[in-house]
């Protein structure tokens, strides 16, 4: 009865579930089912609709993810024709190719609609449909671009993994997606995907030193292969890693704010991100000793290959066995043409001859040690200028705080420039200050005097020491980045620096 009384629960409670993983299927598969036999009296009608789905799946997430940017119409366009006229043989001319490419666009975005797929939900007794699409539009520069949805990347990624390029990053893509469209469970997902990527990245790594320590010729062949196929693009993942886990982190402030019942969702997928960067970053640490590891194996190997010495007996029977001499040429040619002429300068034998030696031997004159203690070295003198140009950042800044309760970059630098003019922002030690500054979301004056976390809150808590800098021990402060990726400011019409925003919570 009991097992009964399962079976009926998995079958009706699990339904839903499953259709939503399904859906992902479904525009493919009505895509299919498109002939192309009506299309121009059938001239067209090997094309298979199939293939050019995937082939612009490919093409999208490969310049939506790899290199950051949508696809506009012209572009999609440029590629169809070209895919058809190569793949199919197919010949086009210019308006044909236009017409086609604009037919099978109205297609792959069904009118600029999604597919509807209507089930019946046993847990609730009625019908239900679902919207899907592959290909999305925005508006960007006054230009409309076109994206993959996650749904496109989800099911190109369940019919066959990204070869050509990070399957972690295809998969941050899609997890960065998902948090925009709020959809955390999926995204939790993700993320538990790219942890086993992780794993499996970590195991061929274990693989890959076991056979260097066994065979280190097939272990270096090893080496290269997973180089290649799997750590290459560490920095990409790390730089995607950032993006997702400060995206999420906007999305939990709102979230907040606005109390979505989400808010516990957010949690597990900001907890399980965590997870994946520091295994990401254990696994790129382990990859850097599995690199010196292969280097001390490859210089062991080429010293235990080196002969001390040459036996010419063993190197005569080889040759017999051979039948080959003709090689003994190897032995012989060396000796010929060596210049035994040894040349001796008499200008030499003068000098010998003229130089008089010391008659006695003249001790060496010890002097009173001598202690130098006004030498700085270069290092130290670097130290004082970072620190005597960050103290005087900090000043500012904390003076700028004390004044107003929140001002932008922007502000700041204005009431600078004012001060200092526009040499400030030829001072290097600017920049690293603003690097440093925006390590941390929240500085706590009190927090950090007593353990300082970064560099800068380590020369911080030393100036707060000062008498000067009595009056801010109390004070805490918010660094803010802006919303908008594009809000940034140009300096000297060379640097350009994200426009932050600084707010004190407390003086």
């Amino acid at each position: 009865m009991m097992n009964q009384h399962i079976l009926i629960h998995d079958i009706i409670g699990e339904h839903g579930e499953r259709v939503q993983n399904l859906k992902r299927y479904y525009p493919f598969f009505c895509l299919t089912n498109m002939s192309f036999s009506q299309y121009r009296e059938g001239r067209f009608e090997e094309l298979d609709m199939g293939y050019i789905v995937m082939a612009l799946l490919r093409f999208f997430i490969d310049k939506n993810n790899f290199q950051e940017q949508g696809v506009t119409y012209e572009e999609y366009k440029e590629f169809l024709i070209e895919l058809i006229k190569r793949d199919f043989r197919a010949p086009l001319s210019e308006e044909e190719g236009v017409e086609l490419a604009s037919y099978v666009f109205e297609k792959i975005t069904n009118g600029g609609k999604p597919f509807t797929y209507e089930y019946f939900d046993p847990a609730d007794r009625v019908k239900k449909s679902i919207r899907v699409k592959y290909f999305d539009s925005r508006f960007e520069e006054d230009e409309v671009v076109y994206t993959v949805t996650s749904e496109g990347i989800e099911f190109y990624l369940d019919t066959k993994e990204v070869k050509e390029g990070s399957d972690i990053n295809v998969a941050q893509l899609l997890l960065e997606k998902m948090i925009k469209s709020q959809n955390f469970k999926g995204g939790t997902d993700v993320v538990r995907r790219i942890n086993n990527e992780v794993r499996r990245l970590n195991a061929k790594r274990n693989e890959v030193l076991t056979l260097l320590s066994a065979d280190v010729f097939q272990g270096v062949k090893a080496f290269e292969e997973f180089v290649e196929t799997g750590i290459r693009w560490f920095a990409d993942e790390q730089k995607m890693f950032n993006k997702n886990k400060e995206l999420l982190e906007k999305t939990l402030e709102r979230a907040k704010q606005d109390s979505v019942q989400a808010l516990e969702e957010i949690y597990r997928l900001d907890m399980e991100l965590k997870k994946a960067i520091q295994k990401h970053s254990e696994l790129l640490s382990a990859c850097t000793e599995l690199q010196k590891r292969t280097d001390e194996a490859i210089e062991q190997a080429k010293l235990s290959r080196l002969r001390t010495t040459f036996d010419f007996k063993e190197a005569m029977s080889l040759l017999m066995q051979e039948d080959k001499p003709e090689l003994l040429s190897l032995f012989a040619e060396p000796l010929f043409g060596l210049n035994t002429r040894k040349l001796f300068s008499f200008s030499v034998i003068d000098d010998m001859l003229l130089m008089a030696p010391e008659k006695t031997e003249v001790a060496e004159k010890i002097e009173k040690d001598v202690e130098v203690t006004d030498y700085v070295y270069e290092d130290e003198i670097e130290d004082r200028r970072i620190t005597g140009n960050f103290r005087f950042f900090i000043w500012s800044l904390f003076e700028a705080l004390k004044e107003r309760e929140s001002f932008t970059l922007k502000e700041w630098n204005d009431a600078l420039e004012t001060r200092l003019g526009e040499e400030l922002f030829r001072n290097g030690d600017y920049y690293t200050f603003l690097i440093h500054l925006c390590q941390k979301k929240e500085y706590e004056v009190e927090a950090f005097m007593s353990k300082p976390d970064t560099f800068l809150e380590g020369i911080m808590a030393e100036i707060m020491k000062e008498a000067e800098f009595e009056q801010y021990r109390n004070y805490e402060f918010k660094v803010i980045m802006p919303e908008e990726p594009q809000d940034t400011l140009r300096l000297l019409k060379v640097f350009e620096v994200s426009n932050v925003r600084f707010e004190r919570s407390r003086q």
